[in-house]
């Protein structure tokens, strides 16, 4: 069933994010998303006249949440998509859930580590609203394929590198900290403190929170509730390995990429049986029908 809302540009029901070039380019052929709608960035699988998509897909062109919460809230304010899925690769905290090289990680919780008040000697978190991922895609979709991994692990086509610690890759669902620097070294100073701070946290990355900030902010309608994810695939570690991280990336990032889009594969096949609520207009007075 086609999503009724219609954005500037027209109407998905899946709105899919990556970053890198690497990832963009993996993720528009296993979605085969080969057509791009002229002078816009957007990319489906086939054109259509009016605007009217499964699944678009569009790459934030540049690391960070400033760039993140601009290229999600143009997704949203030109399709005005269902669900908005998040994907591609991060960095793992080794010491969290068995976590390996290769495992897929998908965010409860989306802690923001860019926003920091330094006062006598002291470091104090200040906040920003923000949402976190969907507790309906996490009860419903996600927590399935978590313990159904044949249902998603067959679509990874990419060759598992032979340096992996296990066989086969996971998924964790676990917080996730988004921020606004890359963490490649586990013994600067600054990296420390904050891994340290968010003591639970399963994965590092830089776009989540923008994501979760632009579909906060366009949270203004009871007739639009759109829906986030955040799946990424571990392609390096920040505990640990310093000399080793860009070389991890490297070799791990192809493979990583495919695992993430795997899972958000299954779940978006899935979504789209699920036929969307249209809004109902409120009864008037006497109009009960009984």
């Amino acid at each position: 069933m086609a999503n009724s809302l219609k954005g500037k540009i027209g109407s998905t029901r899946v709105g899919v994010l990556t970053v890198t070039v690497e990832e963009f380019d993996i993720v528009r052929g296993l979605f085969k998303a080969a057509n791009d709608i002229p002078a816009t960035g957007y990319f489906v699988e086939q054109l259509k006249s009016p605007h009217n998509y499964d699944v678009v897909l569009k790459r934030i062109n540049q690391q960070t949440n400033i760039v993140s919460y601009e290229v999600a809230g143009g997704l949203l304010e030109d399709f005005l998509p269902e669900l908005v899925i998040l994907l591609g690769t991060a960095g793992g905290n080794s010491a969290q859930d068995h976590l390996g090289l290769g495992d897929v990680v998908v965010a409860e919780y989306i802690s923001y580590a860019g926003y920091w008040k330094y006062k006598e000697g002291m470091t104090l978190e200040r906040k920003l609203p923000h949402d976190h991922p969907s507790n309906y895609l996490m009860q419903n979709f996600i927590e399935p394929l978590r313990v159904r991994t044949d249902r998603w692990r067959p679509k990874i086509k990419q060759p598992r590198p032979p340096e992996g610690d296990q066989a086969e890759p996971k998924m964790v669902i676990g917080e996730v900290v988004s921020g606004n620097s890359l963490y490649g070294d586990p013994t600067n100073a600054e990296q420390r403190r904050i891994m340290s701070y968010f003591d639970k946290a399963c994965a590092f990355e830089m776009e989540g929170f923008g994501v979760g900030r632009a579909v906060h902010s366009f949270r203004n309608s009871v007739y639009y509730n759109p829906q986030f994810l955040v799946i990424r695939g571990v392609s390096d570690f920040v505990d640990k390995y310093a000399a080793q991280n860009q070389t991890s990336r490297v070799k791990w990032t192809p493979y990583a990429v495919h695992a993430s889009a795997a899972v958000a594969m299954t779940l978006v096949e899935q979504y789209l049986q699920t036929p969307m609520e249209e809004p109902q207009p409120a009864k008037q007075e006497g109009q009960n029908g009984n």
